[in-house]
């Protein structure tokens, strides 16, 4: 077996999954390490959900960074756990926008210190979890509340 990560170690799980996207574009997820089968699960999920990112690019005008984050949130990682890197990347293929990983960390901390998000892990890699479902009334509510703190 050919060994392609030069410093990995070869009973290292690795796994790779290729698919098409709702516009017929190839996507590849490859992940490698100990838990790297809930990883590329936790990935999947981001891209399995029905709802479009369509109608967050249409309101991106609009909507404020901490806005764009929730929706990110809401609409692609509702039901799976994610990391600010995860949510990085999506905020990116979806606004098209680059935004500072101490921005999204900011707004992730303030989400669970909340009580709008769940997370577990360490300082180092935090993972989230959305423990409200949210309506579109819902997050203006919850960005309001957040404003006033």
């Amino acid at each position: 077996m050919k060994n392609n990560y030069p410093h990995s170690d070869l009973n290292m799980k690795r796994l790779k999954v290729e698919f098409c996207d709702e516009n017929g574009e190839q996507v590849t997820v490859a992940v490698s390490g100990q838990h790297a089968k809930e990883r590329l699960m936790q990935i999947i999920g981001l891209f399995e959900n029905n709802e479009s990112s369509t109608s967050l690019k249409n309101n991106n005008v609009t909507m404020t960074s901490m806005q764009k984050i929730i929706e990110v949130i809401r609409i692609k990682a509702n039901n799976v756990w994610f990391t600010s890197k995860d949510v990085s990347l999506l905020y990116n293929d979806i606004y098209h926008e680059t935004i500072k990983p101490s921005t999204i960390s900011t707004y992730l901390s303030r989400l669970y210190i909340n009580g709008y998000l769940e997370r577990k892990g360490n300082r180092s890699c935090w993972q989230y979890h959305l423990l409200v479902n949210y309506t579109p009334n819902a997050v203006d509510n919850m960005i309001k509340d957040l404003q006033k703190k």
